[in-house]
């Protein structure tokens, strides 16, 4: 009788191969879920600087006398993992990066009038942190 030659792997050839796959494959797992979590912030970070223009947008469509600060306040859904807040002071006309109210950029009843305000639009959320939108209002009388 002619034996059968039998070249099929054994059951612990392949329990062995499962466990050094297993071994070998856990780190690139690792990194794979590292990876897709680092992606996942850019989606907030565009999410967050479109919600800043949104409401810069929507300031700038005020009056001059109108825009001041406003308060920290949460979007509404679909965004409510994001916050905004407006930051509204008094520029001097000859540099207008220099306050000329409260140094907290908020316009005080009680600082110099300037016809410039500055204005900054800021959004957080808690992965993406804290956009900044800045633009300058003027009062054309």
């Amino acid at each position: 009788m002619a034996k059968i030659k039998n070249n099929s792997f054994t059951l612990i050839e392949t329990v062995i191969f499962m466990v050094i796959m297993a071994i070998v494959l856990t780190p690139f797992a690792l990194l794979v879920a590292t990876v897709m979590e680092k992606n996942s912030h850019p989606l907030a970070w565009l999410t967050a600087t479109a919600l800043a223009e949104h409401e810069m947008e929507r300031v700038a469509m005020q009056r001059y006398s109108a825009i001041n600060c406003e308060a920290p306040a949460a979007f509404g859904a679909p965004f409510t993992a994001y916050s905004y807040q407006v930051l509204a002071d008094y520029v001097n006309p000859g540099d207008l990066n220099t306050s000329v109210g409260q140094p907290s950029l908020c316009v005080s009843p009680g600082g110099t009038i300037t016809d410039y305000k500055k204005v900054q639009v800021k959004v957080t959320h808690a992965v993406a942190g804290t956009v900044t939108v800045t633009s300058l209002a003027a009062n054309d009388w």
